[in-house]
């Protein structure tokens, strides 16, 4: 079957021949694969990109680890990776601190945070990474804190309520827009690729901090009123810990994860260690993501949680739902 390829796969294909640096062929590598139409013909090609762009990103890590590459990877580790965007002063060091194990660096002065800092986000049985970044706007960071975003499951949009934060959130979003990463509106959205601009598209969250301030309700209700219906938008204080649970529950489900339990024949199920699948998983999906064989050898499951009646037999395209239990029989 041909691949009837558009003029900008072509485009975006001489500008990653052209790509010097790392960064640069992994930011145009993401937006070639962006503009191949998803068909039985182009299977193949699109296979073959994402084994470019995985084969790019580990040696980036290896570079970095070896003490040569550059700063703009961070190696995902846990269920999902989640990065916070925003321009000075908004918090981000502060909230990083208050949700997970990192140690950043909190200052008042306009740029603390200097280096990428990853730190985990525990989220009742699972680990979330979250990314504090270089506050949007320094061209000194600028290039590599998009590559950081491009990589990662989901974006926090922190902003500040005590600083007009709408105008903040239309810029951070314009910003993101000029380095082709592009928003998913209400997390739900379905993107049509033969409709979608080059680049990469993100799920986000916005994060309005410094709640506790006086006089910031009404900053965030101007904020709601332009933005609820696109992204979900959350007012919390970092500094006074307000609402940060409900944060948690909400990165969790911007992560796009689920949580599957396993459960050998005839024993009880294992709940102190999850699989953390993406939503809209299957049982066959479950299956490789367990072991490579389990795909040719799986006969069929028993699930507990989201199926009519416990232990109820399902085929292998049965769609898992968070805190199931599967009984996998090969």
């Amino acid at each position: 079957m041909p691949a009837n390829l558009p003029p900008e796969y072509f485009d975006a294909e001489k500008r990653f021949k052209q790509a010097a640096t790392p960064a640069e062929k992994i930011i145009a590598l993401e937006d070639l694969i962006a503009t191949v139409p998803k068909h039985k013909g182009t299977d193949k090609l699109r296979a073959d990109l994402r084994r470019k762009l995985s084969q790019l990103r580990q040696e980036a890590v290896r570079k970095k680890k070896g003490g040569r590459g550059d700063l703009y990877v961070v190696q995902k580790e846990g269920a999902a990776q989640i990065a916070l965007v925003g321009f000075p002063n908004t918090g981000k060091s502060s909230l990083l601190a208050c949700l997970t194990n990192a140690t950043p660096v909190i200052a008042e002065y306009p740029i603390s945070t200097l280096t990428p800092l990853p730190g985990m986000m525990p989220f009742e049985d699972v680990q979330i990474q979250l990314v504090d970044l270089p506050p949007i706007g320094n061209e000194a960071t600028d290039g590599w804190v998009s590559g950081i975003l491009r990589y990662a499951d989901g974006l926090l949009l922190v902003v500040n309520l005590n600083d007009d934060p709408d105008v903040q959130a239309e810029l951070l979003i314009d910003q993101l827009e000029r380095w082709n990463i592009h928003l998913i509106l209400n997390l739900k959205s379905q993107i049509s690729n033969s409709q979608s601009p080059a680049g990469v598209f993100k799920k986000a969250l916005i994060v309005a901090n410094k709640k506790d301030l006086t006089e910031t309700e009404d900053s965030f209700i101007i904020l709601k009123g332009k933005y609820e219906h696109m992204y979900q938008c959350i007012s919390i204080s970092a500094l006074e810990k307000e609402k940060l649970e409900d944060l948690r529950r909400a990165i969790f489900e911007l992560s796009g994860i689920i949580r599957v339990y396993s459960k050998p024949p005839g024993k009880e199920p294992d709940l102190s260690k999850p699989f953390a699948i993406p939503s809209g998983s299957t049982i066959l999906d479950l299956a490789s993501f367990i072991h490579k064989e389990f795909v040719f050898n799986l006969k069929f499951a028993r699930i507990w949680g989201s199926a009519k009646f416990d232990g109820q037999r399902v085929e292998k395209n049965y769609i898992l739902k968070d805190k199931d239990i599967i009984e996998i029989h090969i």
